[in-house]
């Protein structure tokens, strides 16, 4: 009767009345037993249904029984249950007693029931941060479940194995092991199991597909009885909300979890759910303190006194609402410790602290701090979250020096985070647990000047721009589902029936859950490989020697920000409100994407003048107060990104490149060893495209022997290409997937190439040319991080990709890159080419970027 506790309590009540009404005045030993098994099984029924006090009482009536018949194998199974109960509402202490009494007569259970027992002993070992014993556990547990053949056991033995590498901090290995799970036919109870995937996600950072994982869950509950879980599940609805910024959401949540746990008598879970109730409230006390500071934040040199500082880092808040919340914190930390959990108890001390800090108590959050236990939850989230609050403090506390080394400890603390992932989606995701720690990093480096914010800069960006393991073996299942979607995507393109349209978008939708689903699986297997580390140091002098000039965004306080390096002298300068400049930006993208349709008629000069206008006022606002000629380089901040930065007055005709960070542009730059390099260039197109043809004819012609055509084109043959050094040039339409944008992908003739697929082999092209299409659009990601495909490219070991972050006709497309060809193969780098090959044509060719880095013939 699983997933049934109201049928299973009617049964068991029904037997119980069977028992008494056949015993009579003197019950036999057998009816003895069997009243106490019965009793001993009612009540989990009764705990959820009812709660732990219901529930315990039935165990009271059964342990009488036990005494009476002096049966050591009855024990063993109250020991069991009596753990079960406790350690469902958090008494961890309890349930580890009785489950140490469990393991002591393992000989009372059958052997399904001892992995039963081993797996529950596993997971609460890993409560109570026993690792060893937890591994013990799973391995004996796994052994029985193999042995035994029983596909619901191996389903549980398996998946909880990856529940134990999450909790020991490797999700990659996680996925990989929920998912060999869910590949078993199993007609298990899948509640449990749905909410551990949901919760490994929004550790891996991938909190709008927990979110998604989450609600379905919650879907999947029907019925009554299942209480705990629907809490469970809102708790961790709560938590990923509040990721999200969602407030209101996450606090509706948060007060929903905490009512039913409080209903249940489920302590230490209702002390969770209001911990995150109480974070959710100290995050609009920072809102509303930030709104009224948004236009108040300069970015300037030698601005931000020690005072202002503090008050900026640290904020003010309602100081009757932040003690009240640091006083309920308090109360949360005795009854933690009053249940043994030493985590729960810890996370009310951080909060207690983050609440004392708003209130302006400063000496009391570090008292909060240093009661800390420290306890190791394997979360980097979790740790990454204490090393803000105790930043803050030492802040706070005018302790600035300790302060800053806690933040640099924390970016390699998330660099390590990432090491050993061969997926772009985990990697990317997961920054979202470094932003606030960031943000920190930027408010304590703008007061000590432009060398401290670019270093601060760096040290985020580096944390994420590393280059993923590679060289994991081909995987059959994801071979076919990605064939499925090709199959899918090409029905689509040829099909004009709205309700199949919209079945077979349900059907790709499905197709790249299931594919992103393995790609997270698999992507623990492979070597794991490491950028070669650049100093900051060593990125200024390259500028110098390759003749460049860099300017960095960034935002902060309401305002863009800029590091610049000119003529080799660092300077920072604040430019402009950061919501004025994204709406420019956007204005500019759309104005942009009308002016390439060429069907304008008479709004043609409207549309091009409101282009110009914006593009004017946002060059006046962040270009020309550097006063630099020189080509540059531009790492943008999401307000900026995927603008065409050509269409900019004082960058018509100059040579730049959009590089994901200073050091990255510089390791892009490094030169291949000459004798291993094979000279050569690929050329492959797609179908539809009218000019494709003769310009990869004019390409190969520009580059003569050295390059070769692969028409029709292959995807086998491009992923090879992509593979090799060298130059590849693409004709082909291309979509870029706002909402998963792995499966933005190019069309050959067999077919989509997908980013996704390239991950296996990696990227080693030196300059990749996207002719086509918007493919150099990017999905920005909580955290400060991007995806797409020209991203992925450069992420996978591309030193540089030209590609459109707006739709440009055939023909000016094929005019611009054949152009663009032969400047690079006349010895002009890869960023001068394009710019003069941009200038040479028609206006809409600025939406062609350079990206990542320099590429010099």
């Amino acid at each position: 009767m699983a997933g049934r506790p109201v049928d299973a309590a009617r049964s068991l009540t029904a037997a119980l009345d069977e028992i008494d009404r056949a015993a009579g005045s003197a019950p036999s030993r057998d009816r003895l037993e069997l009243r106490c098994k019965t009793l001993i099984t009612l009540a989990l029924t009764e705990f959820m249904l009812s709660g732990v006090e219901p529930a315990l009482a039935r165990l009271v009536e059964a342990e009488a029984l036990v005494d009476d018949l002096g049966d050591e194998a009855l024990r063993a199974r109250l020991d069991y249950q009596r753990a079960n109960i406790h350690g469902r509402v958090g008494d961890l202490a309890s349930a580890w007693d009785g489950l140490e009494g469990a393991v002591r007569r393992l000989d009372a259970f059958t052997e399904s029931e001892q992995c039963s027992v081993h797996l529950s002993r596993g997971m609460l070992a890993f409560e109570l941060l026993r690792p060893q014993e937890a591994l013990e556990s799973f391995a004996e547990a796994a052994r029985l479940a193999h042995d035994l053949g029983g596909a619901p056991q191996e389903f549980m033995a398996r998946h909880n194995e990856g529940y134990a590498a999450y909790l020991l901090g490797d999700i990659p290995r996680s996925l990989a092991g929920m998912a060999r799970a869910e590949e078993l036919e199993s007609d298990v109870f899948t509640g449990p199991a749905r909410l551990d995937r949901a919760q490994v996600l929004l550790e891996a950072g991938l909190v709008k597909e927990a979110v998604e994982a989450l609600h379905g869950g919650l879907e999947a509950l029907e019925g009554e009885g299942h209480d705990q879980m629907r809490a469970e599940f809102e708790l961790a609805l709560a938590r990923a909300h509040r990721l999200l910024g969602h407030l209101d959401l996450a606090a509706s949540a948060a007060a929903s979890a905490r009512e039913t746990y409080s209903r249940i008598g489920a302590t230490a879970w209702a002390a969770k759910a209001m911990l995150v109730g109480l974070l959710v409230d100290l995050d609009r006390q920072r809102r509303t303190r930030r709104g009224r500071e948004r236009d108040g934040g300069q970015c300037a040199e030698g601005t931000h006194p020690a005072a202002d500082l503090v008050r900026q880092v640290v904020g003010v808040g309602d100081a009757t609402v932040a003690l009240a919340a640091a006083a309920t914190a308090d109360e949360l930390t005795d009854t933690a410790t009053e249940l043994g959990d030493s985590e729960l108890a810890d996370s009310a001390r951080v909060v207690a602290a983050q609440a004392l800090l708003l209130a302006g108590d400063p000496g009391g959050a570090n008292t909060r701090l240093l009661s800390l236990e420290r306890v190791s939850t394997g979360s980097l989230s979790d740790e990454l979250d204490a090393a803000v609050v105790t930043a803050m403090t030492l802040v706070a506390t005018g302790d600035l020096a300790p302060a800053r080394r806690i933040l640099v400890r924390a970016s390699r603390r998330l660099a390590a985070g990432q090491e050993g992932s061969a997926s772009l989606d985990l990697r990317t995701a997961r920054a979202v647990h470094g932003a606030r720690l960031s943000e920190l990093d930027l408010d304590l480096a703008v007061p000590r000047g432009s060398a401290s914010v670019l270093e601060a800069l760096e040290r985020w960006r580096s944390a994420t721009d590393r280059l993923p393991s590679l060289g994991r073996p081909d995987d059959e299942q994801l071979a076919q589902l990605t064939e499925q979607l090709r199959a899918v995507r090409g029905h689509l393109r040829g099909e004009g029936d709205p309700a199949q349209v919209r079945e077979l978008h349900d059907h790709a939708s499905r197709l790249e859950r299931q594919i992103r689903d393995r790609d997270w699986a698999l992507s623990r297997s492979g070597g794991a490989s490491r950028a070669v580390p650049v100093r900051v140091r060593e990125a200024r002098e390259h500028l110098g020697r390759v003749d460049r000039d860099l300017v960095w965004f960034f935002r902060h306080r309401g305002r863009i920000g800029a590091v610049g390096v000119v003529g080799g002298r660092a300077t920072m300068r604040d430019l402009m409100p950061a919501d004025r400049a994204a709406e420019l930006a956007q204005r500019i993208r759309v104005d942009l994407r009308a002016a390439a349709t060429h069907h304008l008629g008479p709004l043609a000069g409207a549309v091009w003048s409101s282009l110009r206008a914006s593009a004017t006022e946002l060059d006046d606002g962040l270009l020309r107060p550097w006063r630099t000629g020189r080509g540059l380089v531009v790492v943008t901040c999401p307000e900026l990104s995927a603008l065409p930065w050509a269409l900019l007055p004082s960058m018509a005709g100059r040579p730049f490149t959009v590089a994901l960070s200073l050091t990255s542009f510089t390791r892009r730059a490094s030169v291949r060893d000459e004798a291993s390099r094979p000279a050569s260039v690929h050329v492959s197109v797609g179908p539809s495209v009218p000019r494709a043809s003769s310009e990869a004819r004019t390409i190969v012609s520009t580059w003569g022997e050295r390059a070769r055509l692969a028409e029709p084109s292959r995807r086998a043959e491009l992923v090879g290409a992509l593979a090799r050094p060298g130059v590849v040039h693409v004709a082909a339409h291309g979509t870029h997937q706002v909402e998963s944008p792995l499966f933005s992908s190019l069309v050959l003739h067999d077919g989509p190439v997908f980013a996704h697929e390239l991950q296996p082999t990696g990227v080693g092209a030196d300059h990749v040319v996207l002719s086509a299409c918007e493919v150099g659009l990017t999905t920005p990601r909580p955290g400060h991080e991007s995806l797409g495909l020209a991203l992925s490219l450069l992420s996978l070991g591309a030193r540089s990709v030209v590609a459109a972050v707006s739709p440009v006709p055939d023909d000016v497309a094929a005019t611009t890159m054949t152009r663009h060809h032969e400047l690079l193969a006349s010895g002009l780098p890869s960023d001068e080419a394009l710019a003069r090959a941009v200038a040479e044509t028609d206006d809409v060719a600025a939406a062609f970027l350079n990206l990542g880095g320099q590429h010099h013939p």
